[in-house]
């Protein structure tokens, strides 16, 4: 007996359990998702919504090749010296220097990623200095604003489940919560 026969045979079943329920999946399914879906997540997302603009990606890229791959470069340029360095010449250098030397360019070019990021600005419209260190405070700070706001929302929803837990109600989100809970 194939696979395929029982899996017709268990979809047969199925679909006979779900007419003599009279249920209609399609519309059982659509009423699961609206339940358990949040406004938001039924709110219409427009398509450039949350996109970084193409301006501010090539600036990103243009940062961080110089600033990820010069290091990169220069690992398999060092490497290259120390090998020349112990056959050619005849020196007698330690593996591990050669091990750490060319691992800390590498290091150096994963921080380099990073700064290339950070330094960029996201404003379409300003081009940055060279370096880029003012929009790198900027950037970082914005960074920790939204992981303190997301620290801040995240002890709120857990007081709003405290309170849900002791019968109090306190905002809608809660209250959505306590619904679905209910449902359950």
């Amino acid at each position: 007996e194939s696979d395929g026969g029982a899996e017709a045979r268990g979809r047969a079943a199925l679909e006979k359990m779900r007419q003599e329920a009279g249920v209609d999946p399609l519309k059982r399914k659509a009423a699961i998702e609206r339940a358990t879906l949040t406004d938001e997540e039924l709110r219409r997302v427009e398509p450039t919504e949350g996109v970084m603009p193409e301006v501010v990606s090539e600036r990103m890229l243009r940062r961080v090749i110089p600033f990820a791959g010069l290091p990169v470069g220069g690992a398999f340029v060092l490497f290259g010296g120390f090998w020349y360095a112990n056959t050619q010449l005849g020196l007698d250098l330690p593996p591990s220097v050669v091990a750490y030397s060319t691992q800390f360019l590498f290091f150096l070019s994963f921080a380099g990623i990073s700064w290339g990021v950070m330094s960029t600005s996201l404003d379409e419209g300003e081009e940055g200095s060279l370096l880029g260190v003012e929009q790198a405070k900027k950037n970082t700070d914005m960074m920790r604003d939204g992981l303190q706001r997301g620290r801040a929302d995240a002890a709120s929803e857990f007081m709003e489940d405290d309170a849900l837990a002791d019968g109090v109600i306190m905002s809608k989100k809660a209250l959505n919560r306590a619904e679905r809970r209910k449902k359950k």
